[in-house]
């Protein structure tokens, strides 16, 4: 038999070595501009000011005027090598934040295929969803998160407990996915600011997390996340093997060729 779940891993791959190659390029790119910039003989001062123009206010016969925000940014040689650095860490964390959406789409992808031929799995993701929606269950509907989490682990069984218990990296699969799902969700909504107590809920909770990424002490409480090429490369790695495992493990619950 075919196996159903190799389409959606492939499709997952192919995200991640675009994102990886992307990656690339923009070291390449900006390790450039450092070296021009940085040169004894190198001039450069960069500057923007936010101008704006007030919608319901008065117009110079039909044009609008526009006004000083007081706002403004500047970069001078001094600096610059450390913006850049930090604009090619922001690049990075925005690609992760990509490839995580992409993984959840692909675990949807993966799981919504088997309830469709599984009525048990069927009945467990039904009873995930909020009480007052439709007990007709889409892809679109599927659960996210924590509870995405949940069905993968039944669907993964014996196999799931197995592997996340004992496996190369020494690597629990629920710590990984929270570490991997905070961070995301640290940089989509609080510009790669986390918290410490958002990654630090056990000492394999903050190994993980330092493993896969780099930070920086903002405060006490927090981090912010950054990411060079060397990590990035290595995140990307990690994630896809962990995607294989994935594929590996509900192939193997349903008896299907999972090897390469």
């Amino acid at each position: 038999m075919t196996n159903p779940y190799k389409k959606y891993l492939d499709l997952f791959f192919e995200k991640l070595l675009y994102y990886r190659h992307i990656s690339g390029r923009i070291d390449k790119v900006f390790r450039k501009e450092i070296e021009v910039y940085s040169s004894d003989k190198a001039i450069m001062h960069f500057a923007s000011a936010l101008v704006i123009s007030d919608w319901s206010g008065p117009t110079d016969n039909g044009w609008e005027l526009n006004f000083h925000t007081g706002i403004f940014a500047e970069t001078t040689k001094e600096n610059y090598e450390t913006e850049i650095k930090n604009i090619s860490s922001r690049q990075r964390c925005l690609l992760y934040a990509q490839s995580y959406e992409s993984f959840e789409r692909f675990l949807k992808d993966c799981l919504f295929d088997k309830l469709e031929r599984d009525n048990e799995i069927k009945e467990y993701v039904i009873s995930l969803l909020p009480k007052n929606q439709n007990s007709i269950i889409s892809r679109k509907t599927m659960p996210g998160g924590d509870k995405l989490f949940n069905v993968l682990k039944k669907v993964g069984g014996k196999t799931f407990k197995k592997f996340s218990i004992s496996n190369n990296l020494d690597v629990k699969f629920k710590e990984l996915w929270t570490i991997l799902s905070e961070v995301r969700h640290a940089i989509t909504h609080n510009e790669s600011t986390i918290e410490l107590n958002k990654i630090n809920k056990s000492d394999h909770h903050f190994a993980i997390f330092n493993y896969l990424f780099n930070s920086k002490k903002l405060s006490d409480n927090e981090l912010l996340i950054d990411l060079d090429f060397k990590k990035f490369e290595k995140l990307i790695k990690r994630f896809s093997e962990f995607a294989f495992q994935v594929f590996k493990i509900i192939s193997i619950e349903e008896e299907l060729e999972w090897k390469k």
